[in-house]
């Protein structure tokens, strides 16, 4: 007993806000169903006989005192706080529901104009019309622009037109385009094949300038999903944006394929074209003086 009297009087376990002793029913009494109230004059009467100078600090009531005062004490001291956060969390999301607008009864009329107001945006971050325009960076149509003038154009400038063509390189296909036969005159065939080859190596700088328009018209679906109603619709985001993804990249093998085909039309060579006058006059002088050293 003097053993149990340290314990809830705290000499054994110190603890905080101390030992609250209490006397439960046993098994037997539950099978017999004793009463609560009953339970706690028994307890009460057990205390008052084994513990009379702290029974009063014991038991089931006691402990139901002390907890519901640590409990309003702690209410008491959380609940300005928890009041603060309650009131700007309501205030953020009445914010964020005044932001999805008004209720949607027509869904179909609703579709349209989110579907109709992307592509207007889009169209006009091309186009260089939208409000909200980047001021540090380069976007949209100035974007496009910039690849076709600035990284398509200077590649063209620095593209050598004799480039990887070699002098043995011209005296061979002369020579294979003669057969077996010495020829006065330079073939026109091989110079047809030369310059063919040559106009070929645009075909690479032009696929490359077609990649970056693609990539920029990607990147400018981004762009235009930052408005309300894509904000308001997320999942309809994700799907505007998958649509227009796949059908960008469904179009470019076919911009790939214009862009090849320009390429090999430009094969064709226009002897009719003021560039190849002078050329003409040379040819013509050369002749005039064989015919004359002939006469001789």
């Amino acid at each position: 007993m003097d053993h149990a009297m340290d314990v809830l009087c705290g000499r054994v376990v110190p603890v905080k806000l101390g030992i609250i002793g209490v006397v439960n029913r046993s098994q037997q009494d539950i099978n017999e169903q004793q009463d609560i109230s009953e339970a706690l004059k028994d307890e009460g009467a057990f205390l008052q006989k084994k513990y009379p100078a702290i029974a009063n600090r014991n038991g089931t009531p006691y402990l139901a005192r002390t907890l519901n005062r640590l409990l309003m004490h702690h209410i008491r001291d959380c609940l300005p706080e928890l009041k603060t956060r309650v009131n700007v969390m309501a205030s953020q999301f009445q914010s964020l529901l005044n932001c999805f607008g008004e209720p949607v009864d027509d869904k179909a009329q609703a579709l349209l104009q989110v579907i109709t107001k992307f592509a207007a945006a889009y169209c006009s971050t091309i186009e260089g019309t939208s409000r909200d325009i980047e001021t540090t960076e380069l976007c949209g149509g100035a974007r496009i622009c910039y690849i076709f003038h600035e990284t398509f154009g200077k590649t063209l400038e620095t593209l050598d037109p004799l480039g990887g063509l070699s002098m043995l390189d011209i005296l061979t296909a002369i020579r294979n385009a003669t057969g077996p036969r010495p020829a006065l005159f330079i073939p026109e065939i091989s110079f047809e094949l030369l310059v063919k080859r040559q106009i070929r190596r645009l075909e690479e700088p032009c696929l490359r300038c077609v990649e970056l328009a693609h990539e920029e018209m990607q990147r400018i679906i981004q762009h235009c999903g930052t408005q309300q109603e894509m904000m308001r619709f997320p999942k309809l985001h994700e799907k505007i944006v998958d649509v227009v993804t796949s059908m960008l990249r469904r179009r470019l093998p076919i911009t790939n394929q214009m862009v090849e085909n320009l390429v090999a039309i430009l094969a064709y060579i226009n002897t009719k074209h003021p560039d190849f006058h002078e050329a003409s006059y040379i040819t013509k002088s050369v002749m005039d003086n064989d015919v004359i050293d002939q006469r001789k």
